[in-house]
């Protein structure tokens, strides 16, 4: 039978080589964003962002309206790199005039996932 406990103790990554695969793939298509959290402006961040591949709906007041949807890749506990300050509620602006909002953040080992949304 196996044994998940082995298994984690000797070929689970471990969390630095984690966030070092992590900003490595940031690296290959990177995005500078700045974060915009209620009156606060974060610093820049380096992440990559992904788009979905097609936009979705969201019910509104007036009916069904356009949302766009990103994700964003950001590192975690990276020997060099800063981590990725992201949370559900922040904004952020791509392209001069497109303002996503963060609608959900998952935080792995090394890495943190986030999904952001704009209506169309």
């Amino acid at each position: 039978m196996p044994d998940i406990h082995a298994y984690l103790a000797n070929n689970c990554p471990t969390k630095p080589f984690r966030a070092s695969a992590a900003w490595n793939r940031i690296q290959d298509k990177p995005t500078s964003v700045t974060v915009l959290r209620g009156n606060e402006t974060l610093a820049a961040q380096t992440v990559r962002l992904e788009y979905r591949a097609m936009p979705g709906e969201a019910a509104g007041g007036a009916g069904l309206a356009s949302v766009r949807r990103v994700v964003v890749f950001g590192v975690r506990d990276h020997a060099t790199a800063a981590n990725t300050d992201l949370k559900k509620g922040d904004r952020f602006v791509l392209n001069g005039s497109q303002e996503y909002r963060v609608i959900d953040v998952v935080v792995y080992p090394g890495e943190l996932q986030a999904t952001a949304e704009r209506s169309l």
